[in-house]
């Protein structure tokens, strides 16, 4: 693996758009294989290829393979095991014996389907996981959902695993020793157990972690984090406030402005030539503020809306720039932006 690919940024900017032109552009131009994750719940990459793309990996080339993961297949394969063995050191104390209706409210509360949709959509990285193994990937892009949806996804694997889970796992000996205790209180026949459910449960909970953990090493080691604005008021000050949110997790490496208007077609348009410059004051006033790497785009026609017309538009994207400057945006000055 060489690079993971994170593209987020407010909605309706064109974060599909540019993700898939930029999975398009490495897979066709270098020929190594790319995988193409949608990461949003909203799922649109069978859109914009104009191919129908489900849950599992579809090839749209020779080199470029896309997805968009079902929540509710992905959190099934996690958290099934782990309510299961939940109720089995629930029901190993006896109290739901001693208490009938606690058993009908368990079995309704431990179940996937009641899990917020955040949660089961940061089951996808296990997509990074099962390329990390399978080494087939050179590259893999992500199309993630709005700002605050981006946030959500990368506490999962920073804090709930390197934070939450070795915390919790690292007091086993008295979490075990508490739980026979009360085990043993309620039930005086229950022999002193070494694979008991707790134990099963925690062992599969430290299997989660190792899991966490080659992905929290993933992301520190090939991602590069992008951002998606157009040159809007609200968009430039979400992508402002975003920069300082994501550096918790990782620095931005670039921004991208899509949808400016062309010079080409304003013509004799008062109010087309006013927005313009309005536009640039704003990219201008944002270069300033964020010095990043900057890449700018002007507004479409038509919507690329499959494999050959998103090759065409990331040439477009990419016009001034080398392979190696996709993958690594040039590190930009102070002076460099003003």
């Amino acid at each position: 693996m060489k690079k993971v690919f994170i593209f987020s940024g407010k909605g309706g900017v064109g974060k599909t758009t540019i993700s898939s032109a930029t999975a398009v552009k490495l897979s066709q131009d270098l020929q190594e294989k790319t995988l193409l994750i949608s990461f949003d719940i909203a799922h649109n990459l069978s859109d914009i290829f104009n191919k129908k793309i489900g849950d599992k990996i579809t090839p749209v080339s020779d080199y470029l393979d896309v997805i968009e993961p079902d929540p509710e297949h992905y959190i099934k394969e996690y958290s099934e095991p782990i309510f299961k063995l939940m109720k089995k050191t629930i029901y190993d104390l006896a109290i739901p014996n001693m208490v009938p209706s606690l058993k009908i409210l368990i079995e309704s509360m431990l179940q996937s389907s009641n899990l917020p949709k955040q949660a089961k959509v940061s089951a996808f990285f296990q997509l990074f996981f099962n390329a990390a193994k399978s080494k087939e990937y050179s590259f893999i892009i992500s199309d993630f959902p709005p700002t605050g949806g981006t946030i959500n996804l990368l506490e999962v694997p920073k804090f709930f695993v390197q934070e939450l889970m070795t915390n919790f796992l690292s007091y086993r000996a008295p979490i075990v020793l508490a739980y026979e205790g009360v085990r043993r209180a309620l039930n005086p026949t229950k022999m002193l157990s070494l694979n008991s459910p707790l134990s099963q449960l925690l062992d599969y909970l430290k299997k989660l972690k190792k899991r966490g953990d080659i992905v929290n090493k993933i992301i520190e080691k090939y991602l590069t984090l992008r951002l998606v604005s157009i040159p809007e008021w609200a968009a430039i000050q979400e992508t402002i406030r975003a920069v300082d949110m994501f550096a918790v997790y990782h620095e931005v490496d670039a921004v991208y402005i899509n949808k400016i208007i062309g010079e080409s077609v304003i013509k004799d348009n008062e109010f087309l030539r006013k927005m313009r410059e309005n536009q640039l004051l704003r990219i201008k006033d944002l270069k300033h503020r964020l010095p990043t790497y900057y890449w700018t785009l002007e507004q479409e026609a038509n919507e690329p809306l499959d494999f050959e017309n998103l090759y065409i538009f990331a040439n477009k994207l990419y016009k001034n720039n080398t392979i190696e400057e996709i993958i690594n945006p040039p590190k930009i000055k102070i002076e460099d932006t003003i």
